[in-house]
């Protein structure tokens, strides 16, 4: 009986792979959350975490619930996941709550597709625990919004001059490049993509990789993406079907193939629906564009439009999606 006693006063952690950890957390690495279970100490990167609760915080188990409803497609949980988190801020906050609002707040912004938020949240996570923003991935800069996103350039700018050799360097010069694929030249690109290309870091290695494969498609060389798509493939684990789905549909429209383009997009909300929502919902409006091209029947792509605007509120692809249905004289 003492035993279970303890066990239910303890921290919980479960991970992405369903592994669960108990304990007491007691602080930050730099490679993620402590937990200590009696003698042993357990080290859980931040983008493992998937659930976490700590009975001394009760609201972070109700700011939990409402991030992962958000996750599952609940756009307003979201907003009461926001708000929970923030109140979690006090004077007495525990550092290592700070570092997980932080990052939660930081995915949150990243899933509702809140590009500048989730920008000034890597940043602030920057500035305590470096290490791990270099696993953050920043969601795709909205090609509509110029001024934001030149305002968001000057920032990145700004914080690399300072940089150095910190662990977060190389996921920022990433987003800045990605942020020059709209408001550069393709000349500027290159030669910031080469030192990415060639980075110890898997994940900005690929990102870069993946930056490449946008370059030549954004300056019209189809054949020569198509061939670098296949070194994307090798290079990246199950993880990254999805994005291979995307880029496979890319690759076809720009080369005329519609009704092939519509299938591969058409695969992220069906078989990676919680993915990448930002991602995903792109891929139902280019999916819709796509079968709008071959002359699909209507209802076909107003259902594609009204699935991106309902199960991804707050991406740019849903925003699009719902500029489409006002365009066909539909809310």
């Amino acid at each position: 009986m003492l035993a279970a006693a303890a066990t239910a006063r303890a921290d919980r952690v479960r991970t992405n792979a369903g592994i669960g950890y108990t304990g007491d957390i007691v602080g930050v690495s730099a490679g993620g959350l402590v937990i200590q279970d009696g003698s042993r100490k357990r080290t859980v990167p931040f983008a493992d975490i998937r659930e976490l609760r700590a009975d001394k915080h009760p609201d972070l188990r109700r700011a939990e619930e409402a991030y992962a409803k958000g996750l599952d497609g609940q756009a307003k949980a979201f907003e009461e996941a926001g708000r929970l988190y923030q109140g979690l801020l006090r004077r007495s906050t525990p550092a290592w709550l700070r570092v997980v609002v932080q990052w939660r707040m930081y995915r949150l912004y990243v899933e509702s597709g809140r590009v500048t938020h989730a920008l000034d949240a890597s940043l602030e996570i920057a500035h305590t625990s470096p290490k791990p923003v270099a696993d953050l991935k920043m969601p795709p800069p909205e090609d509509t919004s110029h001024q934001v996103n030149k305002a968001m350039l000057a920032k990145v700018e700004g914080t690399l001059k300072k940089a150095g050799g910190k662990p977060y360097a190389d996921a920022l010069r990433s987003f800045r490049v990605a942020l020059l694929l709209i408001e550069g030249k393709p000349e500027q690109i290159l030669p910031l993509l080469e030192p990415l290309l060639a980075s110890s870091h898997p994940q900005v290695r690929r990102g870069a990789m993946i930056r490449k494969l946008e370059l030549l498609l954004a300056t019209g060389k189809t054949p020569e993406a198509a061939r670098w798509l296949e070194k994307v493939e090798a290079a990246v684990d199950d993880s990254g079907a999805y994005e291979m789905a995307y880029w496979r549909g890319r690759i076809h429209v720009a080369g005329g193939k519609h009704l092939e383009a519509a299938l591969e997009f058409m695969k992220l909300p069906i078989l990676y629906p919680a993915a990448d929502r930002s991602r995903v919902a792109d891929a139902l409006f280019r999916a819709g564009q796509a079968m709008a091209a071959i002359k699909a029947p209507r209802e076909e792509i107003v259902s594609v439009y009204n699935e991106a605007v309902r199960k991804y509120a707050g991406t740019g692809g849903a925003e699009r999606a719902r500029r489409e249905l006002a365009r066909l004289g539909l809310k």
